[in-house]
Order: C-alpha cells, then structure tokens, then sequence
C-alpha cells in the first residue's frame, strides 16, 4: 500500500473501492474528520480578526486525522496478514491487534476534540460561513461513531472482562459527541 496522503482524492477513493483489506473503515474516519479540520480552517481563515492560533490548532486536528487514517490502513493490512500465519498468542499478532484497537480509539479522541473547536469558533467565526462550520462540525461528530464501529468490528479480540468498559468508553464518546452537535446546530441555527 503506498501512503494516500501523497495522492489524489480520486487515487485514495480507489483502493478504498478495491477488493483488499485496507484502506477501509478507518482510513475513511480519519479522512472525514481531516476534512472535518480543514473545513473549519477555512471557516476561520475567512474570520476577522484573525485567529492564527486556532488555524495552528486546526491544521494539526487535519494532519493527525490523515496520520490516524494512513496508521490504520497500515494497521489493520499488518494484521490481516499476521493472524493467517501467526498463533493466537504470538506477541507480533498482539501488538497488531492492539493497534488497530487504539487508533479508532485515539480517533473518536481527535473528533470530540474537533468537535469541541468547532462549538468554541462558532460564536467567534464569520457568520457568513455558518453553514460551513456547521458541515465541519457534522463530519468531525460522524468520526466518533466511525471510529466505534471499527472498535466494534473487532470488539471480540479484546478480553471479556475488557468489552464492557470499551463500550462503555464508546457510548459516552457518542453520546458526547450527539450533545456537541446539538449545541453547534442551536448556535448556528439562530
């Protein structure tokens, strides 16, 4: 797989569409919430007074979304590969299977946190580009789900004693994420 950060929209969209196993999922969620990021960089650079600090903070949210993307596809291709030759057990095959369950963790991390930019900006952006704030917002909330469903997937590597407070984690995560949605669209809307 080669790095899609370092090419095209149309280039990544087609080894998402391919038959193999990464990019997938997780490279989708880091995408969206990348774009989350650069959607309200947008919104703020078309803001007066100028707000440097938090086009800084923005551009950093965008390039660890698409490190998050690229880390999953890398991770899940890697463990893909290891449980067809490795045992149960073997510590490669469990460091992979760690991987792919931190990075979706670690994104629904950086959407909540983009989404939380996203309500802290609207009453300081342009009012003009509400609707564009609005999209950012809604794509950073769409990552804390995406990332669930990819904890989800592989929800059954983890231990039994171990599930239940990681769907607890994600619950709350989504129900977060629901209420700062909310609270973005009541702004916007008025």
């Amino acid at each position: 797989m080669t790095d899609f950060r370092l090419e095209s929209l149309t280039e990544f969209l087609e080894q998402l569409g391919a038959r193999s196993p990464a990019p997938g999922g997780g490279a989708s969620a880091g995408v969206t919430v990348a774009l989350a990021a650069a959607q309200a960089e947008m919104v703020v650079a078309w803001t007066k007074p100028e707000q440097p600090e938090a086009i800084d903070h923005l551009q950093q949210v965008r390039t660890q979304a698409m490190d998050l993307a690229v880390r999953d596809a890398e991770a899940y291709r890697r463990w893909s590969e290891l449980q067809k030759e490795r045992p149960e057990g073997d510590p490669e095959l469990q460091s992979a299977t760690e991987d792919i369950l931190q990075i979706p963790a670690t994104l629904a991390t950086l959407s909540l946190e983009l989404l939380r930019e996203c309500v802290r900006l609207a009453p300081k952006t342009n009012p003009r580009l509400g609707s564009d704030l609005g999209i950012a917002g809604q794509l950073a909330a769409a990552g804390v789900p995406a990332a669930a469903w990819n904890t989800k997937a592989n929800l059954h590597l983890v231990k039994s004693e171990d599930q239940a407070g990681m769907q607890q984690i994600m619950t709350q995560q989504e129900r977060e994420a629901q209420l700062l949605l909310a609270q973005l669209n009541d702004f916007l809307s008025t």
